[in-house]
């Protein structure tokens, strides 16, 4: 059995921070915890926007926390997002992220992340081996 608390992943090399500042991902099951999918728990900034495109990656989100909006880029759909939202990237939508308030998120990804990728140019994350 794996138990974890975010207190202790603080400050690990389990917690990333994006590279332009817009969020931090705690990540709580990672790959080689061979669940099949990585869990996170991630912040995004309150005024911030960020393009994501996971085209490697399926990914769900829950909203403990926070307000904000998803725009689909292929039809420009807006998602307001708010405590108790699910949204789930079915078919790798690229999108933007936009927090009016910090953002406390609940993510699962699959295939599940290494645990150190940070979003590429286009949005999207590499996949890794680890």
């Amino acid at each position: 059995m794996l138990v974890r608390k975010i207190e202790d992943i603080k400050g690990t090399e389990r917690e990333v921070h994006a590279e332009n500042g817009n969020w931090t991902s705690t990540r709580i099951l990672l790959k080689k915890d061979n669940m099949g999918f990585s869990f996170h728990e991630t912040v995004i900034y309150a005024g911030t926007e960020t393009l994501i495109w996971y085209r490697n990656h399926l990914e769900a989100v829950y909203c403990i926390e926070g307000k904000g909006e998803v725009e689909t880029i292929d039809d420009g759909r807006v998602y307001p997002i708010e405590p108790g939202t699910m949204y789930a990237l079915d078919k790798n939508d690229k999108h933007y992220l936009r927090a009016s308030e910090d953002l406390r998120l609940v993510c699962v990804f699959n295939p599940p992340l290494v645990g150190n990728e940070v979003h590429r140019e286009d949005g999207s994350y590499p996949i890794l081996e680890g």
